[in-house]
């Protein structure tokens, strides 16, 4: 990460040539001598300095062709959700692959993230944004929409990040591990609603909706105060637990 202030900052990877921005050029051939930590200077003679991008950074410079699932939103999906080294996940809508990122991220070593994606462009943009951050091993992509279940079984936990969730709330059940962890997100309140009801008719507990407000304060000397933008509504998250509908019945 190239970082001069909060305008001028850019995930960059070492390879041959320039780079260029408002404030001159880097030479990148230069960057293998340096440490992170260390500063840089543009041919301009603004400096740079040379840091280790953290997990919201690959997040946030994605390639976007979708919206995609904040990290305000993804800390309290691990947090919330049975997601833990070695983990074998479900992702319905990969979108432009940011949650996708974080799930390979934390599945390391030994887990798998099962990608399920319709849209051939969303997929091949988010499979570039995955290998970009070095992720690919831990993911299998799948081009294919899912009806009545997926391709997986005793997975530790399902995210379904599509317009209508309560459609795969079936096949979650049926891949889930029981006593494991599902969530979602829903932009409205009728698609909460029709989520949260569907979950509580198909063997899910321990329903939790939350909404996830960050707002940044700007601290200056003599003039400190809150941002006047944030993001703010970006969804409704909503977390359940698969529970045996019967005794004996998974």
């Amino acid at each position: 990460m190239l970082f001069r202030d909060e305008r001028h900052n850019y995930l960059i990877k070492v390879t041959k040539g320039r780079f260029h921005t408002d404030k001159g050029f880097i030479d990148l051939e230069s960057l293998r001598n340096k440490n992170f930590g260390e500063k840089i200077t543009t041919n301009m003679g603004e400096d740079f300095y040379i840091l280790h991008p953290s997990l919201s950074d690959l997040v946030m410079k994605v390639n976007r062709q979708t919206q995609i699932i904040y990290p305000k939103d993804a800390g309290i999906i691990l947090m919330y959700g049975t997601v833990h080294p070695g983990a074998r996940i479900i992702e319905a809508g990969i979108g432009s692959g940011a949650m996708t990122t974080v799930f390979a991220n934390f599945v390391r070593p030994h887990g798998k993230v099962y990608s399920y994606e319709q849209n051939i462009d969303f997929l091949n943009n988010a499979r570039k944004n995955v290998h970009k951050n070095g992720l690919s091993q831990w993911v299998e992509f799948k081009h294919r929409k899912v009806i009545d279940r997926f391709d997986e079984e005793d997975v530790d936990f399902v995210l379904i990040d599509i317009g209508s969730p309560w459609e795969l709330i079936d096949a979650a059940y049926h891949a889930l591990k029981p006593g494991h962890r599902f969530a979602t997100i829903c932009p409205t309140f009728e698609q909460l609603m029709r989520t949260v009801s569907t979950l509580k008719e198909k063997g899910f507990v321990n329903i939790v909706t939350v909404e996830v407000l960050v707002r940044r304060i700007l601290v200056r000397e003599g003039r400190s105060r809150p941002e006047q933008r944030m993001p703010s509504h970006t969804g409704f998250l909503i977390l359940a637990t698969k529970i045996y509908l019967s005794s004996g019945n998974n």
